[in-house]
């Protein structure tokens, strides 16, 4: 079919600049289109919204050279079009303009000045294997090239923002280039793109949301330029690390996590298969929320700086057994290990029950699960929300209240306290405290020092027993 430059109507030429609803099936009153090809006049400067939307028998369109917008999903639901060419006239595609295009193999932008490639541009192209997009392209908006066929894009110099799932689910995506002008990434950006290898973070690169390559588990490189001042991959760890604050936000299958970072960030590790042989280390605070959500560990011994865990933390960690909570904590959050259907051993060495709510360990099999608490705290433990679903509490591990070890809490542990106050110490290891020596003798109610707080928390036990 080809579209006329000029119509006639009522003695009155007029010359066609738009094309609007050409393939409403509703304005038309017939079930589909049947038009396989259509050409347009050179005198065509706009598609509007919806103009093309569902064609389903549109193999290709010419779009002549005037074309400056496409409009928002112009083309949506053409899908067996397999065919079209942009002039470079375009300056601007709108949301959805080719969502869905299933049979639309490459796409060459690269003549055109379009400076946004728009939410959901290209989503679900499911056979969208190239694209080459202009120098003039400052943003790819959200779920642009979300569930494409992409295989590999080199993102242009100018680009400064890839929002959110603007890659997500690209099962055929191998390699990214990042350009130099690039500021921000957010979240989910890369996420289950599960053939990427390598992610290289340029210098410029200022803002990036915890976890953007989520499910990503075949990435085993990500590194960060040297020179970006706000984020680094120290000690080839393989995790983008920022830098001010020691938390790393993003880790990769391959990651390690350096000693000195003191806090793991939200979601930094969902959906990523890491090896047993994963260890957090000795300086970790903070864990945020869903930072290990789907983790594939399966003994999980928590270190004594540990603070802090925040919501979903472990859910569905199905490969879980057994766990460690050290006496350090103070905080878990709602759902922090639940549907951890394998969880059958918790210790937990903190001698008052922490306060938490019922969904913690939810879906996690109590019946046939132990808790092991500190002597002298299985009755506290058993009355407490949250702890006391599991069928079997024991009290044998260490009491931090129990300070000269004899197996009991009485006015001695209270002394012995007192005598290390007055003597300087605190750690047991003849120096100031720190997380490498592990608990520090005499730190009772957990928080890193030892002083008078701790005496009182031995005479309130006493009391309490």
């Amino acid at each position: 079919m080809r579209i006329p430059s000029h119509v006639t109507y009522e003695g009155k030429t007029y010359t066609v600049t738009c094309i609007r609803d050409f393939y409403n099936p509703y304005l038309h009153n017939y079930e589909w289109c049947k038009t396989v090809h259509v050409s347009l006049p050179n005198t065509v400067k706009t598609i509007e919204d919806e103009a093309f939307k569902d064609a389903l028998k549109l193999r290709s369109i010419e779009l002549g050279d005037s074309i400056v917008t496409i409009g928002a999903s112009a083309f949506e639901k053409c899908w067996v079009m397999d065919s079209i060419t942009i002039p470079g006239t375009v300056t601007s595609l709108g949301k959805r303009a080719f969502a869905t295009c299933w049979h639309l193999t490459h796409l060459d932008l690269s003549g055109t000045s379009i400076n946004e490639i728009g939410e959901e541009t290209f989503e679900t192209c499911i056979n969208l294997e190239t694209v080459e997009l202009p120098g003039t392209v400052t943003s790819i908006g959200r779920d642009a090239f979300a569930s494409s066929a992409l295989r590999h894009i080199t993102l242009p110099n100018g680009l400064k923002s890839i929002e959110w799932a603007a890659f997500a689910c690209c099962d055929s995506l191998e390699s990214v280039s990042l350009p130099e002008t690039l500021t921000t990434i957010k979240e989910h950006a890369f996420a289950e793109c599960h053939r990427l290898k390598e992610l290289f973070i340029p210098r410029g690169v200022d803002s990036i949301a915890s976890g953007f390559i989520n499910g990503s588990d075949s990435l085993m490189s990500l590194v960060v330029d040297p020179e970006n001042p706000t984020y680094d991959s120290r000690s080839d760890c393989n995790a983008i690390i920022l830098t001010s604050e020691n938390k790393l936000i993003t880790g990769c299958p391959a990651a390690v996590i350096p000693e000195g970072v003191t806090a793991i960030g939200d979601n930094a590790f969902w959906g990523i298969d890491i090896p047993e042989t994963f260890l957090i280390p000795n300086t970790i605070i903070s864990i945020g929320n869903h930072a290990f959500h789907g983790f594939g560990i399966i003994n999980l011994e928590l270190p004594e700086s540990t603070q802090w865990i925040g919501e979903s933390a472990f859910e569905l960690c199905q490969s879980l057994t057994s766990l460690t909570l050290p006496a350090s904590l103070t905080h878990i959050g709602d759902k922090a290990f639940c549907n951890c259907r394998q969880l059958r051993n918790v210790k937990v060495y903190l001698a008052e029950p922490l306060v938490i709510n019922e969904n913690v360990f939810e879906s996690m099999a109590y019946e046939g699960g132990t808790l092991h608490v500190p002597v002298g705290c299985v009755e506290k433990y058993r009355a407490a929300d949250g702890w006391k679903r599991f069928s079997r509490i024991y009290g044998d591990l260490p009491n931090p209240a129990d300070v000269n070890g004899d197996g009991e809490i009485n006015i001695a542990d209270a002394n012995n306290v007192i005598h290390i106050i007055v003597n300087g110490g605190g750690s047991g290891h003849g120096h100031a405290p720190s997380p490498e020596d592990g608990p520090i003798v005499g730190d009772v109610n957990g928080d890193g020092e030892v002083n008078m707080a701790d005496v009182n928390a031995i005479i309130e036990m006493i009391l309490t027993q």
